[in-house]
């Protein structure tokens, strides 16, 4: 009797050692930790301009994870239908975030369609109505992190990211986009705070911007606001003691250039200007 219980043990283990493998491949491949295909992690970001009330989620009602919307033209009274964003069969769609500006809507979202997580963006320029095709903000092709984290990857140009945590604010013809993320060239995985911004409502970005730029240090936990030409952008550092601290930068000028990094935690303003002199981007074309 007890032999059996023992191999009954043993059998129990190896199917569970084989799940949790199977977990870790799946995670490993497709980028998405269970919290964001948890549908008790899903959000209902909301964004209102006048009496437009626009609002976006992610569920997997129809059996896959998919972003969907709802407007409202009467401060929310009555919501049209629901609009799925993603139209994603073959990826999982998660993570999505909400900004308006006049009559554009946008809506950014993290699906790894193509085998690996990439950060999407969907615009309307009718309150709602309708949304253009999607456009890929990053490319997550070649990254050296690809199988070594539990993260969603996330790659533009020559460096970056994942697309988690995203966030996306909008003024006038700007658009901001913040997500955390790693280095391509890296092999461990230590997020930074990445920005891209568009000057034509969201129709092109220029190149990413590596906002928080702490080697061995983990930044996460971020937020977004945009007013005027100002950009405000803060996050918490990890230190190496174990210990956390909410940092800031801040544009003057629409995101084309970042003051130096701002210690909150201080008692008195503290600038930390290591590795982080202004950072300049041209937008694309």
């Amino acid at each position: 009797m007890k032999n059996n219980s023992k191999g009954a043990i043993i059998i129990s283990l190896f199917i569970l050692t084989a799940l949790l493998t199977t977990a870790y491949q799946f995670q490993s491949s497709f980028g998405f930790p269970y919290t964001c295909l948890d549908a008790r992690q899903g959000k209902a970001p909301i964004a209102v301009s006048g009496n437009n009330v626009y609002v976006a989620w992610w569920g997997n009602s129809s059996g896959n994870y998919e972003v969907m919307f709802k407007s409202s033209n009467n401060g929310g009274q009555t919501f049209g239908d629901k609009i799925n964003l993603s139209n994603s069969t073959n990826g999982t769609s998660v993570e999505a975030d909400i900004a308006t500006s006049g009559s554009n809507v946008y809506v950014i979202f993290a699906d790894n369609k193509t085998g690996n997580a990439n950060l999407y963006i969907v615009t309307s320029n009718d309150n709602g109505k309708t949304f253009n095709q999607d456009i890929k903000l990053t490319d997550n092709s070649n990254s050296s992190l690809k199988n070594n984290t539990l993260l969603s990857q996330m790659n533009s140009y020559d460096v970056k990211a994942s697309p988690y945590e995203p966030k996306v604010a909008a003024e006038g013809n700007n658009v901001y986009i913040i997500a955390t993320g790693g280095e391509k060239s890296s092999t461990t995985y230590e997020t930074d705070v990445f920005l891209k911004v568009s000057n034509d409502s969201g129709k092109t970005f220029g190149k990413d911007i590596n906002l928080s730029q702490s080697p061995g240090i983990a930044s996460d936990r971020i937020q977004l606001e945009a007013m005027n030409d100002k950009v405000y952008v803060t996050w918490w550092d990890k230190k190496m003691d174990g210990s956390d601290e909410p940092l800031m930068r801040i544009s003057d000028d629409g995101g084309q250039t970042f003051g130096d990094k701002i210690t909150l935690s201080a008692n008195t303003t503290q600038f930390n200007n290591n590795n982080t002199a202004g950072i300049s981007f041209s937008p694309s074309s």
